[in-house]
């Protein structure tokens, strides 16, 4: 099984339309593992990736790592799976930053403090999954819950603000849009 989910989360990455609102935003530091295992993705048999990609963000933010990797969520993804089996009402993120502040410094592309909203609109591809990360990561950054996620509307705003300043930083951007 947990290769599947490994093998789904690459997949999913792939996809540009996984940055939506849409209800999904969780509270990265209170989400159970109970949550995780029952999430409706994990269901169907594929890891609950934007789940995930919050709470990297957010782990991220907390350990000082500033960069965003796919490969390091896609092994988290499954190392947690594994840890939440026999501790449903444990916090996934008591694992998740242990793991992160632990395991090897990433390497990436997507960085918190340099990516620019020219990076995102030249790989929108890959960037709908780093809008995901960061509004995590400043969520733990800021010590706040306003965030992009809490609607399509905002994430939108966000979107079309950062269109229009390739040369700012996507953190900025996010920062003057999350509400």
């Amino acid at each position: 099984m947990l290769r599947r989910m490994l093998l789904c989360a690459v997949a999913l990455l792939c996809v540009p339309a996984l940055a939506h609102a849409a209800n999904d935003k969780i509270d990265p530091a209170t989400y159970l593992c109970a949550e995780y295992q029952t999430n409706e993705m994990v269901l169907k048999g594929q890891p609950p990736l934007f789940e995930g990609l919050q709470i990297d963000g957010y782990a991220s933010a907390d350990v000082n790592m500033d960069i965003a990797s796919a490969d390091t969520v896609h092994v988290l993804l499954g190392q947690v799976y594994l840890w939440c089996e026999n501790r449903p009402t444990e916090p996934v993120y008591t694992v998740w930053r242990q793991l992160r502040a632990t395991g090897p410094v990433p390497l990436g592309n997507w960085n918190a403090k340099t990516s620019t909203c020219g990076d995102m609109a030249q790989d929108m591809d890959n960037a709908s999954g780093f809008i995901i990360w960061l509004d995590g990561y400043n969520r733990r950054l800021q010590n706040t819950s306003k965030s992009i996620l809490n609607s399509d509307e905002d994430l939108q705003g966000f979107i079309d603000a950062c269109m229009l300043s390739p040369s700012r930083t996507m953190l900025e951007v996010l920062q003057e849009h999350a509400k």
